[in-house]
């Protein structure tokens, strides 16, 4: 993996991928960076830097895909803007989760972003993707890559956390609660498992037609449930609401909240929610 280092102090660098390569460049210094990618790549981008760094906005990165032989893509990083910890308010008391490798995890999102945009694989090249489906196949892919280069698994949980507090918080964040798909991606292969497949696409193929998928009707519900549960004006419970909803709820969220709350409090709390069981 990048080292923290390398991604604080250069200007821009060349990310290796499964396929070709990207060019990660630090907002500040994106006129020089682009300025490394041959004409026929550099053609494909706005002509002025300003207008990437517009689209950008105030998020802490953003992946540009390119058509060319060995360049996937340009990744913007502004590491002053990506979260170092993440938190929520459950039961009137604030959790907050520190996030390590925060500028590391963030780059392997945009690179997966990449990744799916050069992919081959059968399922993501006859399908039109979602927004929604495009973030989670992002963080497959910033998993698959922590477990080919053997970093601890503590990391994939860290992400699967932070994408549920994130929802906690807010709903604004369903676009990327990617949680669902990374539970089942763990449920299906062991670290082990993950690691031993040499390429995304071969990850992809074999992972994508037993996924279970979630269209945006559901998606409505869970982010309906969620600001029910977790929305700061809400004053009673109301466990039947979205009943139908709540033992999926219940299965995504209780290894966050086991994480924040400790084992019994979680229980307890996932019992008086309706979240408890199928």
């Amino acid at each position: 993996m990048i080292t923290e280092a390398l991604l604080l102090a250069s200007a821009w660098f060349w990310a290796p991928m499964p396929q070709g390569q990207a060019l990660v460049c630090q907002s500040p210094q994106l006129t020089i960076c682009l300025a490394q990618l041959p004409a026929d790549a550099r053609q494909q981008l706005p002509q002025d830097p300003n207008v990437l760094l517009q689209e950008m906005g105030h998020r802490g990165a953003m992946a540009r895909p390119i058509r060319h032989q060995s360049i996937t893509g340009v990744i913007l990083l502004a590491t002053d803007n990506i979260p170092r910890a993440s938190s929520a308010l459950l039961n009137g008391q604030v959790y907050s989760l520190t996030l390590q490798h925060a500028v590391q995890l963030t780059l392997l999102h945009e690179l997966g972003h990449l990744a799916i945009a050069s992919s081959h694989s059968i399922y993501l090249n006859n399908h039109r993707l979602s927004g929604y489906q495009h973030e989670w196949l992002a963080d497959i892919y910033l998993l698959w890559s922590l477990a080919k280069n053997n970093q601890p698994n503590d990391l994939a949980w860290q992400q699967y956390h932070r994408r549920n507090l994130a929802v906690f918080a807010s709903t604004s964040a369903m676009s990327h609660w990617t949680t669902p798909m990374l539970g089942q991606l763990m449920q299906i292969y062991s670290w082990q498992q993950l690691a031993e497949f040499e390429g995304f696409d071969a990850l992809i193929d074999d992972l994508y037609p037993r996924l279970s998928q979630y269209d945006q009707d559901e998606l409505n519900e869970f982010s309906s449930l969620i600001q029910r549960v977790f929305g700061s004006g809400v004053m009673h419970s109301l466990p039947h609401y979205m009943f139908w909803r709540r033992p999926e709820m219940g299965r995504y969220i209780r290894p966050t909240i086991e994480t924040l709350m400790g084992k019994q409090a979680a229980e307890s709390w996932l019992t008086q929610n309706a979240m408890n069981g199928e």
